[in-house]
């Protein structure tokens, strides 16, 4: 698949200083000073981390709220972009130890699909046997075919930072493009074992039969998103994972196809995290993937699909069912961007949602076993504690029970809702316990 290059220098620049799934970075550098191509300008502290870097060089036009993918304004930095190619000295190290391997990934800013700093999820402070790569977004995977070679070579450096023995890369059991590129791949000069997942034959099934380090396993036609990663673990596993766990409790560690090309770029030419393969669908006049620098507006990688096809209704990041609509184009492509959906006005449904006529069927789609109807009258009244007791939680967020909702409910948004705010009371209350 060809990617879309976007080269036209974006009219201002907008760097969230928190793109990952912990503490906010703080600025190091201010309105007025000059920036160049890989220059640190976002430092955090703590153990939940990622750094900052610019993608461009230019000045630095302000900082401070603005924009962001993710749903509200956040510290940003803002700059004003030059035609410069100036960058800062990458230094490859090629020879890396294992404990300097995961001081690069953690030096370069790589996050996961999910938030996470991709330092953090190879070392979660628990044995991990198996490092999953999710490579179940097509349009994503499919960019990076004919870079495959470094994006195995970045995930066997991630094995070997992490102290990881094996990797099981998963993809969709319907890509072809996909499925033909990892049975030409090899990994150490050995083909790759590409299999089906069937019945109980999950990973631990093939890796018994193989001596290699790297599986690649076509399961089903699920795209797992960022809150599906219980269920990746359990259907690639077979470990059950209970409700108010994560992989890590079962041993497992989970990355993307972006952080294992970034992690090869970060080891082999030195680079920090600058860029990514984003997907465009939907209302556009030209859909595609599009490589994109970070801070890059959201309205420029539009503009090189063809510009919007018809008015837009709604623009979405990462997803139709799970994403977030944005209040505006100017927002930035961020680290966690996956992709990009346009919709019309046409298509946008502003169905009326009347009271719940208790059908359950919203207790039948649901592939984690929740009450989603339940949950979610419990939040519209603000009962969040009993919505922790009910495993709010736990919720991937996949849209099932809200699509069979014949009552229109918006299931998903009261219960998204109610693990921010259970997430928000386990915060506030964490400093309480410490003085104790």
């Amino acid at each position: 698949m060809s990617v879309i290059k976007l080269d036209k220098l974006p009219e201002k620049v907008i760097l969230p200083l928190k793109q990952h799934d912990g503490i906010a970075c703080a600025p190091l550098v201010k309105k007025g000073e000059e920036v160049i191509i890989g220059q640190k300008i976002g430092d955090c502290e703590g153990s939940d981390l990622a750094y900052i870097h610019s993608s461009y060089c230019g000045t630095v036009e302000s900082v401070g709220e603005m924009p962001s993918p993710f749903g509200k304004r956040v510290l940003s930095v803002v700059i004003s972009p030059s035609e410069c190619a100036e960058s800062v000295d990458f230094v490859p190290e090629k020879d890396a130890t294992p404990s300097r391997l995961l001081e690069i990934i953690q030096e370069a800013g790589i996050v996961e699909y999910y938030q996470k700093p991709t330092y953090l999820a190879l070392k979660p402070g628990k044995r991990i046997d198996t490092l999953i790569m999710n490579a179940t977004f097509p349009l994503i995977t499919n960019a990076y075919l004919d870079s495959l070679d470094k994006v195995l070579e970045g995930f066997r450096l991630m094995l070997e930072a992490g102290g990881i023995s094996r990797g099981a890369i998963v993809i969709r059991a319907d890509d072809k493009e996909s499925i033909k590129a990892f049975k030409n791949a090899k990994v150490g000069g050995k083909p790759l074992t590409v299999a089906p997942i069937i019945g109980k034959r999950h990973a631990d099934y093939y890796f018994e039969d193989s001596d290699a380090e790297i599986i690649v396993l076509a399961g089903g036609k699920i795209t797992y998103t960022p809150t599906m990663m219980n269920l990746l673990s359990g259907n690639v596993m077979g470990r059950k994972i209970p409700l108010g766990y994560e992989p890590a409790d079962v041993h497992v560690a989970v990355c993307g196809v972006k952080s294992a090309k970034a992690t090869y770029d970060a080891v082999y030419e030195g680079k920090p995290y600058l860029e990514n393969v984003i997907s465009v669908t939907g209302a556009v006049n030209r859909p595609g993937s599009v490589l994109v620098k970070f801070g890059t507006p959201i309205k420029d990688v539009i503009e090189v699909c063809g510009g919007y096809k018809g008015e837009p209704g709604k623009v979405i990041v990462n997803g139709s069912r799970v994403g977030v609509a944005l209040y505006t184009d100017d927002s930035p492509v961020a680290k966690n961007t996956t992709g990009i959906v346009v919709q019309t006005k046409d298509e946008v449904l502003r169905d009326v949602s009347s009271a719940c006529i208790h059908c359950a069927r919203c207790v039948d789609v649901c592939p984690m076993n929740l009450l989603p109807g339940r949950i979610a009258v419990m939040a519209d009244q603000g009962m969040y504690e009993k919505c922790g007791e009910y495993y709010a939680l736990s919720c991937i967020e996949c849209g099932d029970c809200a699509a069979v909702c014949p009552a229109k409910k918006h299931l998903v948004q009261l219960i998204r809702f109610s693990k921010l705010q259970l997430l928000k009371m386990c915060a506030e209350a964490e400093p309480a316990e410490v003085t104790e």
